[in-house]
């Protein structure tokens, strides 16, 4: 899956995602799979962060829904109660993509994916974003030609998981936006880094850890709480 496991409720109905259709036909014509399996994660987040940027400064409650079908082939979906602007409303994040492996140890990722904010469609992007993942650790690059309705960025994550027992393991992540000279916040690249303790059960993933945001200076959202925690259900 190629996002993280990376609000409010509105005040009147949210407008008609005509942004996201053809992201959900690819969904329906995908799930046609004989051997294709639906799995489904929700989770409550102390605050909804993204790339180190604060979504959400609430506690939130998500859902995550992903497709495999055959040959490699995926699709899912995400969404989460962000706020925005001084105003609450829904995130959603359509996605679909082939992974496969190269070698026994090496396998690669591409697809991609969608974001739409239900009341400021003037901001909603596409990712195009492609990867590689060796054992425990992946890095996946992500372009998009209007990253939040403006210009051009690129993304560079990279993440890995190092165990330290049975159920316990810690979670690493860095990343690097860089933009562009047409995208109207340009200035320095933002780095984020990001470190969780893991707790895994047959169905429960618990999760606390720290992260950061560098350069954010130029940048008109706030930043992430430094200190952050999750609960997610699996089924």
């Amino acid at each position: 899956m190629p996002f993280d496991r990376h609000d409010r409720q509105s005040s009147r109905p949210a407008p008609a995602l005509t942004g996201a259709r053809p992201f959900f036909l690819v969904l329906a014509m995908l799930a046609r799979g004989a051997c294709a399996q639906t799995s489904a994660e929700v989770s409550l987040v102390s605050e909804y962060a993204m790339r180190g940027i604060s979504l959400n400064p609430d506690p939130a409650l998500q859902l995550r829904v992903d497709h495999d079908a055959d040959g490699g082939w995926y699709t899912g979906a995400f969404a989460s109660p962000i706020k925005l602007y001084g105003r609450g409303q829904g995130l959603l994040i359509v996605y679909g993509g082939r992974a496969a492996p190269l070698t026994s140890r090496l396998s690669w990722d591409a697809g991609i994916a969608r974001t739409i904010y239900l009341r400021n469609h003037e901001v909603d992007y596409h990712e195009f974003y492609a990867g590689l993942t060796l054992d425990r650790v992946s890095a996946r690059l992500s372009y998009s030609p209007a990253y939040f309705g403006a210009g051009r960025t690129v993304y560079l994550d990279v993440n890995t998981g190092v165990p330290l027992g049975e159920r316990i393991s810690l979670a690493l992540h860095g990343g690097i936006l860089h933009p562009f000279a047409d995208y109207r916040r340009s200035g320095h690249d933002r780095a984020d880094l990001r470190a969780a303790l893991a707790y895994d059960t047959a169905d429960w993933r618990l999760q606390a850890g720290w992260q950061t945001l560098m350069h954010p200076s130029d940048y008109e959202r706030p930043r992430a709480r430094a200190l952050f925690a999750s609960a997610s259900l699996r089924f």
